[in-house]
């Protein structure tokens, strides 16, 4: 997001968050989900930044303000300093993952904050479907014609750019989500909904979804999307690599150029892709979801709750 956005962005809603023009429900939840979880949040904390759900903990938060951060994890960039971390309130991270980057207690990694949701009065009693959906990650929003593959793979399609409570009632309809947006995932789980993880691109951040299985010992499993595509990128140079520079010791030495090389990952994409998807997103509906233990589920939002109403004196 632009500086100058960023900056009308948290001096109206006293909020950072990321933001997508095309809309990422996962990102857009913030906009509704901390008066719902935390009313008069704002009250609360006069002149602070809230830092809300997402991967955004990282050396380019916001300087010279004051910021309270209740569930949001590392991944993307590099931490921040010890002058913005300074700054900065850490009463609860994603995940034990975070927490350990951060140098904090392992028990300040409690779990991913959208998981609340669940427990919202507008999704409760959602009717049931029966059929799986499919919701990619905003990135793979646009590699592949998903609506017509999933209509020929017998599944719903779910785009992350929909409204975010009109994506959250379909997961939490569905019979089983196949997803590789985590948020997806995150808020079928807290559902009860069965998921299957799976990586489309090379994009798909493992690290972030392992932050919060491990909140929750969630023993994670990512299917690939395309098993022989992984296989053939891992023999090509490697994005952001200069010709000059040697292909690692562990791949075959392929002598490509990166300007020949491009045009051959699209190529072979193109063409290994678009018969494979419709064949295994109906093999990935047969198989059976993942869930977390209930249990350990509610023990998380409890811890959750008890140290947002210890910080503010109030009840969620």
């Amino acid at each position: 997001m632009p500086l100058g956005d960023l900056k009308q962005w948290y001096n109206s809603l006293d909020l950072f968050h990321y933001h997508l023009k095309s809309g990422n429900f996962g990102d857009d939840l913030n906009l509704w989900l901390w008066d719902e979880i935390l009313p008069g949040w704002r009250e609360a904390l006069p002149g602070h930044l809230l830092v809300g759900v997402g991967t955004l903990i990282n050396n380019k938060l916001p300087r010279g303000v004051p910021k309270v951060v209740l569930g949001s994890g590392v991944g993307y960039g590099d931490l921040p300093d010890a002058e913005l971390r300074a700054e900065c309130r850490f009463v609860a991270v994603r995940g034990p993952g975070s927490a350990a980057a951060l140098g904090l207690p392992t028990e300040a990694g409690i779990v991913d904050p959208a998981v609340l949701i669940a427990d919202l009065p507008a999704f409760q009693n959602i009717p049931k479907s029966t059929r799986p959906v499919f919701v990619p990650h905003h990135a793979s929003v646009r590699r592949a014609d998903w609506e017509s593959i999933c209509q020929r793979a017998g599944i719903d399609y779910v785009s992350p750019e929909e409204d975010a409570a009109t994506v959250i009632r379909k997961l939490a309809a569905a019979p089983l989500v196949i997803a590789e947006s985590m948020h997806a995932v995150i808020l079928a789980d807290a559902f009860g909904t069965p998921w299957i993880g799976v990586s489309i691109s090379y994009l798909f951040h493992s690290a972030k979804w392992r932050d919060w299985a491990d909140s929750l010992g969630v023993p994670l499993k990512i299917r690939p999307m395309y098993p022989l595509m992984d296989k053939l990128r891992s023999m090509l140079p490697a994005r952001g690599r200069s010709p000059s520079q040697p292909v690692a010791a562990d791949r075959p030495a392929v002598a490509i150029k990166r300007q020949q090389a491009l045009p051959l990952r699209l190529q072979i994409r193109d063409a290994l892709e678009r018969p494979e998807s419709v064949y295994r997103l109906k093999a990935l509906a047969r198989e059976t979801g993942q869930l977390s233990d209930r249990a350990r589920l509610e023990a998380a939002k409890a811890r959750y709750r008890a140290v947002i109403s210890e910080t503010f004196g109030t009840t969620i």
